[in-house]
């Protein structure tokens, strides 16, 4: 998709998302039902020597509490079963403010924060200069393909050879590719970073208006706080990895998803696309399909209408990359073909739970990879096979371990639990930066983990369970498709680690009252 096209999607996403849901709709005053808005004695207009004013085709203007009319001895009004209607005219003359449209206005503060938020991650970069020789890792090298004409390609590990791959979901590789075209210069890393950090900031925004929907103010100014000083996602938007582009398109979608109106179609089709961009950055973002179906038949708070028409748009954007894997492949690939191999790293015989089999110097870069203790005979034949034919040999190897040692597969699955929310051993984890930071990263992290699993349980009543259960399922099928294959790198859980930190802000405004209530 072209980037002109992805940004004006973006755009209509964000501006969806800010959209007041009282605008142009008639509220039910619960005290009064057949009023339109909750009437107050400063919002009532006194009787009026005038002739009522008959409603006029031409405007019908719904008001709201947040925009009332000032009061005039004269004012002309016809108030109906079920709206307040003023005739055009009768505004003209009487010169009445009309409601104006606050549906992208946010607090100050938030404001505040989101400039802090952008300002701590363009520092962070050039602090740590890690816009000189950034490690890009498979995106990368996809992308320089792609820049010279090679391509959606790269190096298989089993023969070395160049071969048209669907290793990776394609938005972060074409993404890269954009700015490479522009040569791999520090200025391009610079600008691809600085984006990246636009995009973490955003986040800021999309998760203070989800949990303002979900919970209240005061827990979505915590949870704005949190992801604005949240150090993984300030570190994460330096590197050139699909990490910020994935949590912000998820996030994006989960809010897209909770503002669905019931005659909007813009606001039933855009959660689909956005669902669809997620898939194609990250696959993890197909587990949003069950948590969007099971939440449809626990809770019914979404139509089996517009579950089907999220479902069937986010597919139509997939349809493109997977005409294209057919070509390559001749079988249909949705996105990838990394599960088979993911799968069989994290059960064989040798697993570990990570995607290293044994780190012996992490400064020399000294290691050995899951996949370099294959026999010599086994890596000949599979450089003879297809991607799609070793993918399935991989998929058929962990399958039979898993039959042949039910009881090694069960505490395998423990360890990468265990791994996955906490830290692997530095014997199977090769990543220099999480020793580095280790320790400040743990600082933050601890009271994220807990306080954050203890929201989630608070949160499990049935005021709060209707719209959290969507998030809740969503952290538990992300999280179990990485313990199911492998885990290790923190990268994993970080997207999962936003929603702990609302869940945090939850927890903390509860205990709060609590403590206040006791007192």
């Amino acid at each position: 998709m072209p980037s002109s096209a992805f940004f004006t999607l973006l755009y209509l996403s964000l501006q969806l998302s800010y959209y007041n849901d009282t605008e142009n709709t008639c509220i039910v005053n619960t005290t009064h039902p057949r009023l339109p808005i909750p009437l107050s004695p400063s919002l009532l207009v006194p009787p009026s020597p005038c002739p009522p004013v008959s409603r006029s085709p031409c405007l019908l203007v719904s008001l709201s509490p947040y925009s009332p009319v000032s009061r005039s001895p004269c004012l002309p009004v016809s108030l109906s079963p079920c709206h307040l209607c003023l005739d055009f005219c009768t505004i003209k003359k009487y010169n009445i403010p009309m409601p104006k449209n606050n549906s992208l206005k946010l607090p100050k503060f938030i404001i505040i924060l989101f400039i802090i938020g952008f300002v701590l991650r363009i520092g962070f970069i050039f602090v740590s200069k890690s816009y000189i020789n950034p490690n890009d890792w498979e995106y990368g090298e996809i992308a320089r393909n792609l820049v010279a004409d090679n391509g959606y390609a790269r190096t298989t590990v089993f023969n070395g050879s160049l071969e048209l791959t669907s290793s990776h979901a394609p938005l972060y590789p074409y993404f890269l590719s954009v700015f490479y075209n522009l040569g791999q210069k520090t200025w391009v890393f610079i600008i691809i970073q600085f984006i990246q950090a636009f995009l973490s900031s955003l986040i800021i925004l999309i998760f203070y208006k989800t949990a303002l929907l979900l919970f209240n103010k005061s827990v979505a100014i915590l949870t704005s706080v949190g992801i604005t000083l949240y150090p993984p996602l300030i570190y994460y938007s330096a590197k050139l990895t699909p990490t910020t582009f994935f949590i912000f398109l998820l996030s994006l979608t989960i809010l897209l998803i909770f503002k669905i109106k019931k005659d909007n179609l813009i606001s039933k089709i855009l959660p689909g696309i956005m669902l669809g961009l997620s898939i194609l950055c990250n696959p993890l973002a197909l587990t949003i399909f069950p948590a969007l179906i099971i939440w449809h038949f626990i809770e019914r708070k979404i139509s089996l209408k517009d579950l089907i028409l999220i479902i069937v748009t986010s597919l139509i954007i997939l349809v493109p990359w997977t005409i294209r894997n057919y070509s390559v492949h001749h079988h249909i690939i949705p996105v990838t073909t990394q599960f088979g191999i993911n799968f069989w790293i994290g059960n064989n015989p040798n697993a570990t739970g990570t995607d290293y089999y044994k780190v012996y110097s992490i400064k020399q870069g000294n290691f050995v990879l899951m996949d370099q203790t294959l026999p010599r005979k086994v890596k000949n034949e599979l450089g003879r096979k297809s991607e799609i034919a070793r993918s399935k040999f991989f998929l058929k190897q962990g399958i039979k371990f898993i039959k042949q040692n039910p009881i090694k597969f069960l505490r395998l699955l423990l360890k990468k639990c265990y791994y996955f929310w906490w830290f692997a051993p530095s014997e199977i984890n090769a990543s220099v930066d999480v020793i580095k930071y280790k320790t400040i990263y743990m600082i933050f992290y601890i009271p994220v983990l807990i306080l954050g699993l203890l929201g989630i349980l608070m949160s499990l009543n049935r005021k709060f369970i209707k719209n959290n259960l969507l998030i809740i399922l969503v952290i538990f099928f992300i999280s179990s498709i990485y313990i199911i294959t492998h885990v290790g790198l923190i990268r994993y859980r970080i997207p999962l680690e936003t929603y702990l930190i609302m869940f945090v802000g939850f927890a903390i405004i509860k205990i709060t009252k609590q403590i206040f209530k006791k007192s």
